[in-house]
């Protein structure tokens, strides 16, 4: 019997030991998978990262080919003895302001610059010898430098003796993700044009073009990402470091470790009570409607000239019962996602209509600003919201100002119907945050508009000697050559409002002059500054 029971002692030790090691076994694999799974998952992430930013940069370079292209195509015609022209001149100039990218267009011949849009600067540069010869006759100058651009290094394509100059460290420099390495190089020469953070020449060397790469780089630690222009003549490579994925994922063991088992007994009750809490951000957001958590802000618009108030956009905000604030960046996508931003749209409207219908029947000349989105344009609901503002506050069709981003372009069927239809009942339209797309210019020349407003990121390099300084610039020439009124967005210091003024812009707004105000402050505003 004693036997037996020992036996029976020693299979249940047994049998107790294999389930602890199963258990052991099953959650280390687990975490194993998970953590494999989760690295795949941060790589393919990051790798998508990477992408979206060199194929930005391809971008801005294909539209810098099609700018040069349309250069060529206008002049090559242009006999030789004419080409400095006047007229020719001052078509230079056009085209140079149309180009985002573009420094200035030039004539060349015998590998010098005989005239340009900016003749001060460029006329008479020495280009020494073409760096690259492309197929098409093309000739790539990559070593010009002149006084004005002392810290930058100039470009210069030409063909048929007619040249475009560009500083290629543009089409990096404008990008956001500064912890990302990028730069521009040539793929037959491995020679590199430009480039922001760690660019491993290895890398240029061994890449042949013709379609993108994506590589670790163990020894420098750097995810890699490469791809080339469509003629496969010039690539463009982003690069990220590893060190923050991998410290996350041997932290991530340090802690799952000592509590696999704790993981595996408390996983299925997580998972219920995950299911029974799941957060509908849909629901919240109808809920929020109807409880009247949503209200509106007002940011006031000022003339430069005068310093008087001349409008106000509409900013909607959204605080819970509890006091929570919930930010517009984190809720309007969320709308826009769930297909519920036309129902917040609407009550823009409703608000609008109650708290402005004083301000719009005592200042004729004043104006409320009101952002739409491209789920308002396709609705078919749009016209007759404005149609019921108009009628329930007496305000006339220039009393209101229409703004759309440039997402709300991109059907351009319906947007050009609604645009139209907005115009003809007298209601005003702007393009908002102007300059943060790569289309932009087509929709100023397509659209029907009134007004541009400056995106706050061109603003605050205005004044300073970043690259998007002269971005900014030419949007408000490009403003003054269709004639439409400008709005600069997020002005903050004195500097900034004199020389927008002084460039011809008429209306900003920001914290120079005032935050967004609630009802009741900004009447007291705009009592003061009417």
């Amino acid at each position: 019997m004693n036997k037996l029971l020992n036996i029976g002692w020693r299979n249940n030790k047994v049998l107790t030991g294999i389930t602890v090691l199963l258990i052991l076994v099953t959650a280390f694999v687990s975490i194993f998978l998970s953590l494999m799974i989760a690295q795949n998952q941060a790589i393919s992430k990051e790798t998508k990262r990477l992408r979206e930013v060199t194929n930005g940069v391809l971008m801005r370079m294909n539209s810098t080919r099609t700018q040069f292209a349309n250069v060529v195509h206008h002049f090559e015609s242009v006999p030789e003895q004419e080409a400095c022209a006047p007229r020719h001149i001052k078509k230079m100039q056009e085209f140079n302001i149309a180009g985002f990218f573009l420094q200035a267009v030039a004539h060349v011949k015998d590998n010098r610059i005989v005239c340009s849009s900016i003749a001060e600067v460029f006329d008479g540069a020495s280009l020494g010898n073409p760096s690259r010869i492309e197929p098409d006759g093309t000739r790539l100058y990559a070593n010009l430098k002149v006084s004005d651009w002392q810290n930058h290094h100039l470009v210069v394509m030409e063909k048929a003796g007619w040249a475009i100059v560009l500083v290629p460290s543009h089409a990096i420099e404008a990008l956001g993700s500064t912890d990302v390495s990028v730069a521009i190089f040539g793929i037959q020469e491995h020679k590199l044009y430009t480039s922001r953070g760690e660019i491993a020449p290895e890398w240029l060397k061994t890449y042949q073009g013709k379609q993108a790469l994506t590589f670790i780089d163990k020894e420098r630690h750097m995810l890699v990402y490469m791809a080339p222009n469509k003629l496969n003549l010039t690539g463009v490579v982003a690069a990220i470091p590893l060190k923050d994925i991998h410290d996350d994922l041997v932290s991530f063991i340090q802690i799952l470790i000592p509590l696999a088992m704790l993981v595996g007994v408390s996983l299925g009750g997580i998972f219920i009570y995950m299911q029974r809490t799941r957060y509908s951000t849909k629901s919240a957001i109808l809920k929020g409607l109807a409880k009247n958590e949503f209200y509106l802000e007002y940011q006031p618009i000022i003339n430069l000239e005068n310093k008087r108030c001349v409008g106000a956009e509409a900013l909607i905000r959204w605080r819970t019962p509890d006091n929570t604030f919930i930010s517009p960046d984190t809720f309007i996508p969320a709308a826009e996602a769930s297909g519920v931003i036309c129902q917040i749209t609407q009550r823009v409207f409703e608000l609008v209509a109650k708290d402005m219908h004083t301000a719009l029947n005592m200042h004729k000349h004043f104006h409320v600003g009101i952002n739409i989105s491209s789920h308002d344009i396709r609705s078919g609901a749009l016209m007759p919201m404005i149609e019921n503002l108009k009628k329930s506050t007496g305000a006339k069709g220039n009393q209101i100002l229409i703004e759309v981003t440039e997402r709300g372009f991109l059907d351009d069927e319906a947007a050009l119907t609604t645009i139209k239809n907005i115009r003809e009942c007298g209601v005003m339209v702007a393009i908002d945050d102007f300059g943060t797309g790569y289309s932009s210019l087509s929709y100023l020349t397509k659209f029907q508009l009134d007004y541009l407003k400056i995106d706050k990121t061109f603003v605050d390099s205005v004044g300073t000697d970043a690259v998007t300084s002269h971005v900014a610039f030419h949007i408000i020439e490009m403003a003054k050559t269709l004639q439409l009124g400008m709005v600069a967005e997020g002005v903050e210091t004195e500097e900034q409002a004199k020389i927008l003024q002084e460039r011809g812009v008429q209306y900003v707004q920001g914290w120079l002059f005032s935050k967004s105000l609630k009802r009741k402050d900004f009447y007291a505003y705009l009592d003061k500054h009417t």
